[in-house]
């Protein structure tokens, strides 16, 4: 878990003389640095999740508190300290500032002048940095256990010390396009829900306790579907942490098939039939039955840069249907005939029975799996 605005405030209000003055149920929020923002034009450098420590001095150039936390806001910022005495001052943060920042979880915190800002800037850095070389260390762990069926115990000690036991109830949420972490991780620190989010493989990998009722697994993929092009896949929920290297992978499984059926998100309990995929350990098998259905589409395509696969795919999709297949593909219906001739021939088949639009659709399954 990211480092909280609360542990940050707890280390420093004493030392430094913080105080909040606002945004008091955002205290949970994640930090992932620190930022000295003195100019509303550098806001575009920001990435969601700073800590922002301002003088003021933009003030003084004509832009206003109320503009500079409102930019922060928009920015995703996990808190605002105010360094206060010379360019901003306590009837400065109005009682619509302060309205403004519990509306959005903000927390505002208020710094005397004499505090020197490179004192608490290093303190608060050694401390990210800390807690970022621990964050490593799960990741690391986890990525381990990952991809081994029996977990070393030097690993399950590692997570047991984290707080992830071996016994309790684990769901696995692997994710793409989630490019600002805070939207999901402010409400899990907020209900107090345990979990660990990190990057792999190009994709966001959430491991958490599912038996913490606090935040439902639908409330959970709300936040995430409300970003744009975000694509989900889920796992089954387990019972032991050794159970997370088949689960990891049921993820995997299951957000290939959204990429396939071009959804949100799926869980891989839908997959019906398709599960059985996974009682098979030889990956090489896999791949062979991919490649005898849809190898000599894959090569015809990359040969004559057509766009046969894809064709194929919309069409089966469709339920053989000409029309609607044109239709996503924004292609006229005799073009759709003609490809539609052509991946036959290339084929060897008519598509007119069950079991092979089956036997395709398992191919282009098993085809997204591995190409993720």
């Amino acid at each position: 878990m990211k480092t909280q605005v609360n542990a940050l405030y707890e280390f420093a209000k004493e030392k430094y003389n913080l105080s909040i003055v606002a945004g008091s149920s955002g205290l949970q929020n994640s930090v992932f640095w620190t930022y000295l923002a003195e100019d509303l034009q550098n806001a575009r450098f920001l990435k969601g999740g700073e800590l922002v420590i301002t003088t003021g001095i933009f003030m003084s150039n004509g832009s206003s508190l109320w503009e500079f936390i409102s930019v922060m806001a928009a920015k995703n910022c996990s808190c605002i300290i105010l360094n206060t005495g010379k360019y901003i001052f306590e009837e400065d943060i109005t009682e619509a500032i302060k309205v403004f920042c519990n509306t959005n979880r903000l927390p505002l915190f208020t710094m005397p002048w004499e505090v020197h800002l490179v004192e608490i800037m290093q303190d608060y850095c050694r401390l990210l940095l800390q807690d970022s070389q621990q964050e490593d260390n799960l990741s690391a762990a986890f990525q381990s256990a990952m991809y081994q069926i029996t977990i070393p115990d030097h690993v399950l000690r590692i997570l047991n010390h984290y707080d992830f036991p071996i016994s309790a109830a684990y769901k696995i949420i692997v994710i793409k396009n989630l490019h600002d972490t805070t939207i999901l991780t402010s409400p899990l620190n907020q209900h107090g829900i345990k979990y660990h989010l990190f990057l792999y493989d190009n994709l966001q990998v959430l491991i958490f306790q599912s038996a913490q009722a606090q935040l439902s697994l639908q409330k959970i993929i709300g936040l995430l579907c409300s970003c744009d092009n975000v694509i989900l896949g889920i796992s089954d929920e387990f019972q032991n942490i050794h159970e997370l290297s088949q689960n990891y992978k049921r993820a995997r499984f299951a957000y290939a098939a959204a990429v396939f059926w071009q959804r949100s998100f799926v869980s891989f309990d839908e997959l019906g039939i398709f599960q059985i995929l996974f009682s098979n350990e030889n990956p090489a098998l896999l791949r062979g039955v991919y490649k005898k259905h849809l190898g000599a589409l894959e090569e015809y395509d990359q040969k004559h840069e057509t766009e046969y696969v894809n064709t194929l795919r919309c069409y089966l999709l469709s339920d053989c249907n000409l029309i609607e297949t044109a239709a996503k593909l924004f292609t006229h219906r005799n073009t759709i005939v003609y490809r539609i001739r052509k991946i036959k021939d290339l084929l060897h088949t008519e598509l007119d029975n069950a079991s092979m639009k089956f036997e395709l659709l398992l191919a282009f399954y098993i085809r997204e799996y591995f190409l993720i």
